[in-house]
C-alpha cells in the first residue's frame, strides 16, 4: 500500500517537473464523443457469480489550450447468484439459491490538464445509485435496504513516453450506511501498434490486491471508428474472484489511431 502511494506521488511529481520543458499542444484537439456496450462476468470461487450488461456514454471537450473536461453517464444491469442452496429451518435443502438483480445508474464529471507529449493530471467526481430486487434470503446491500447511493472522488496522473504510458490513481468511495473505501491503482500501457494497446494493472480494493491485463484494439479496416476491449483480472483474496469483461466502443467524430485518440482526444 505504501509503495503504491509513493509511486503515485512520483508520477505526479515527474509530470509537474516536465511541464516547462516542452512546447504546449492542446489538451483536447476537438470535441470527442463515444458510446460503449460492455458485458462482464465475475466469479468468486465457491461463493457467488454474476453477469453484467451495461452501456456508457462519454463526451470530452477542450477548455482552452491547457485543459479539458469530460462528462460520462452509464446504466448497467447485474444478476448475482450464490452457489449454495438455502437450508430450511429443519436442515433440509429447499433447492433454492438466493439471488439478486441490480440496476446501476452512474455519472461522472472530470477536469484535467494535459500535454500530449508529456502526460495528464485529472480530478473527478462521480455519483451512483444501485437498486436491487433480491430474494427473501439475500442480503447483498450493506444497508439492508433495496437501494444504495454512492459518491466518489478521484485524482489520477499519467506520464507518456514514446509508445508507453505509466499511470496511477487514488479514489475515495463513500456508500450509504457503509464504510468509506480508499483504492489505489497503478497501470502501465504499451502500444505495439498505433491501433493496439496492452495494459497491465493492479489495485487494492477492500485491502485485497487485484491484478489484470487489458487489450484494446481499434481495427483500421473499420475506419478507426470502432474499438474492442477485452480484460481479465484475478484477486489474491480467499476465495479469489476472477473477472472477464468484453467491451465494444463506437467513436463519433474524427477518425484517428488509438494512440492519438488516447493522448489527444479522450
Amino acid at each position: 500500500m505504501r509503495s503504491r502511494r509513493l509511486l503515485f506521488a512520483s508520477v505526479i511529481g515527474s509530470l509537474l517537473t516536465a511541464t516547462g520543458a516542452h512546447a504546449q499542444s492542446r489538451a483536447v484537439e476537438t470535441f470527442h464523443f463515444e458510446g460503449e456496450l460492455h458485458s462482464t462476468d465475475s466469479d468468486t470461487k465457491g461463493s457467488t457469480s454474476n453477469g453484467t450488461l451495461g452501456i456508457d456514454f462519454r463526451g470530452t471537450l477542450p477548455l482552452g489550450s491547457y485543459f479539458g473536461a469530460s462528462l460520462s453517464a452509464g446504466y448497467a444491469e447485474t444478476r448475482v447468484r450464490t452457489r449454495r442452496v438455502v437450508e430450511n429451518e429443519d436442515g433440509t435443502l429447499s433447492g433454492i439459491r438466493p439471488s439478486c438483480n441490480f440496476d446501476n445508474l452512474d455519472g461522472e464529471v472530470a477536469l484535467f490538464a494535459r500535454r500530449p507529449t508529456l502526460g495528464r493530471i485529472s480530478v473527478s467526481y462521480g455519483i451512483g445509485r444501485l437498486g436491487s430486487d433480491c430474494s427473501d434470503n439475500s442480503f447483498f446491500i450493506p444497508s439492508g435496504g433495496d437501494s444504495l447511493d454512492t459518491e466518489r472522488y478521484s485524482v489520477s496522473a499519467e506520464v507518456y513516453w514514446r509508445n508507453f504510458t505509466l499511470g496511477a490513481s487514488q479514489t475515495t468511495l463513500s456508500m450509504d450506511n457503509g464504510p468509506e473505501l480508499d483504492v489505489t491503482e497503478v497501470k502501465g500501457s504499451w502500444y505495439p501498434l498505433q491501433s493496439l494497446r496492452v495494459t497491465l494493472f493492479g489495485n487494492d480494493l477492500y485491502d485485497e490486491d487485484t491484478y489484470g491485463i487489458e487489450l484494446e484494439h481499434q481495427p483500421q479496416f473499420l475506419g478507426d471508428g470502432f474499438g474492442v476491449r477485452l480484460s481479465y483480472s484475478d484477486s489474491d483474496a480467499e476465495p479469489n474472484t476472477r473477472t472477464v469483461q468484453l467491451s465494444l466502443t463506437y467513436y463519433f467524430g474524427k477518425r484517428v489511431p488509438l494512440l492519438v485518440r488516447d493522448r489527444q482526444y479522450r
